[in-house]
Parts: structure tokens; C-alpha cells; sequence
């Protein structure tokens, strides 16, 4: 594309996801065997998910990945994850004009990140050892 910047920015080892509403615990729970089986077909591994009541009217989901995906890519599976479709047009838009805090989520002042899911020891342990690199 034409005057496209995305080649430029870092990176990302974080999803962010705006879901617009609220649901029940079970339905999380679901939610997050759907992140992990997703990630999984792409080669993505989830190192940990964790959420907070957005601002306004729903949850969002933090998910920690390895290994880091570029900008392009991160956006794609965050809309495969079912993020915001006016989030995912605005961060398309960011990602070409080069912004680097392209992917943001607004929370209410004082918000916690409640951690709700991090990966088994034994599968990073296993990931970091096929990509030959250390464990930071």
C-alpha cells in the first residue's frame, strides 16, 4: 500500500479486545478456550489473559502471546478474536500511518487487571526451548 508506515512500528506481544457487553463466567471461560485454540492455529501461544470492565459498557481482554506478532497480524487476530469492528477500523488506519500507540483500550480511572488465565510452566518452558531463545 502506498504510504503505508506499518512496516515501522515493534512488535506486539499483547492482544487487546473490546467486547460491548457483559457476560456470564461460564461464557468466559468458553471464551478463553476459543483465544487459546485461535492463537494456537496460527502458531501463537497464550502466555496469559487478563480483563477489566471497560470504560463504558463491556470487558476487555489483555492476552499476553509469544512470540511477538507484527502489527498487521496483531490486528488480524484481534478482529478474528472478536474485537470492536470501529476499533479495528481505526487501528487499520493507525497501524498505516506508523502510530506506535496505535493499540489502545480506554479503562475507567482506577481500573484492576484481573489475571484469569496464564499458561502452564511446561508449555513456555517447551516453547522457549524450540526457539532456541532463553527464558527471561
Amino acid at each position: 500500500m502506498r504510504g503505508d508506515a506499518s512496516g515501522s512500528l515493534p512488535r506486539e506481544s499483547v492482544l487487546k479486545i473490546d467486547k460491548d457487553c457483559f457476560v456470564d463466567p461460564d461464557w468466559i471461560q468458553d471464551y478463553l478456550s476459543v483465544v487459546i485454540a485461535v492463537l494456537g492455529w496460527y502458531g501463537v501461544t497464550v502466555v496469559s489473559v487478563r480483563l477489566c470492565n471497560s470504560r463504558r459498557k463491556g470487558i476487555h481482554f489483555y492476552i499476553g502471546i509469544t512470540p511477538p506478532v507484527q502489527a498487521e497480524f496483531a490486528l488480524r487476530l484481534q478482529w478474528l478474536l472478536g474485537d470492536d469492528s470501529q476499533r479495528v477500523d481505526l487501528n487499520r488506519a493507525r497501524i498505516h500511518s506508523g502510530l506506535k500507540g496505535w493499540n489502545k483500550l480506554f479503562e475507567r480511572v482506577g481500573a484492576r487487571l484481573r489475571t484469569i488465565y496464564r499458561a502452564p510452566e511446561s508449555r513456555l518452558t517447551a516453547f522457549f526451548a524450540r526457539s532456541g531463545a532463553g527464558i527471561v
